[in-house]
Formats: structure tokens, sequence, C-alpha cells
């Protein structure tokens, strides 16, 4: 079997596994309410489709915010190859639905690791999730 029939099997697999959707967006500014004085952030749009999220290891770290501390959890939301354009750090992921855990629908991550690896069967984006 050639690499690149491999490679597509292995995409084709690994898509199969992917049975949650997201939205990947950008921050790209943000509008004031006049009369409330309240701050909405804008986006744009990225990746919309198909994924799956994955936790590697249960462990999260624990890092202050202002006088709370939060837990930070490293997590990968895994999205096609072919998934355009490549999510980057900073940018957010909103769960959108889940067929194994409906919990995880409205789940916002920031991608805090990109992933571009040619020879991969899922670009395997790392994010976080705050929660706390």
């Amino acid at each position: 079997m050639s690499v690149e029939r491999a490679l597509a099997a292995g995409r084709r697999a690994a898509e199969a596994r992917m049975r949650d959707t997201c939205q990947f967006r950008r921050k790209t500014g943000s509008t004031t309410d006049p009369r409330t004085g309240r701050i909405t952030p804008v986006y744009a749009d990225g990746y919309t489709g198909r994924c799956r999220v994955k936790m590697p290891s249960p462990q999260g770290t624990p890092a202050e915010a202002g006088e709370a501390v939060v837990v930070m959890s490293a997590i990968e939301v895994h999205i096609p190859m072919s998934g355009t354009p490549v999510p980057q750090v900073g940018d957010e992921c909103v769960i959108t639905g889940s067929e194994g855990d409906p919990g995880l629908v409205g789940a916002v991550f920031v991608v805090d690791k990109p992933h571009r690896q040619p020879d991969a069967t899922a670009r395997r984006v790392g994010v976080r999730e705050r929660s706390s």
C-alpha cells in the first residue's frame, strides 16, 4: 500500500470518529452599546464542521485570575485535515453539537497549540477550557 493510500484511509477513519460539531472563530474587535456601555466582541468565522473533542489527560493546571482560582485543562479538538482556515493561537472553538456528550454543547475553548503536520490523519488543535 502506498503512503498516500494509507494516509487517505487513516484520514477517513479519523473523520468517522468526529461525532461532534464545532465552529472556530477569531476575535476581530468589539462594539459598545452606547446606552448600557456593554462591550460585545466581534468575531470572524473560521472552520465550521465535524470535530472530535479529546482530553489526553484528565489533569488540570490551577491558575489565579484576580482573586479566583480557576483550573485550566489541556484538551484537543480534532478536525479534518481539509478543514480551513487553520485555527491559530487565541482563536476560540465553540462546540455546537455532540452525539456522545450533550453537556459539551456551548463549551468554549481557546486555541493554545495550533497543529500543522502534513502526514497527520487529523488536525489536532491544542485548546484550553477555563472552568471556575
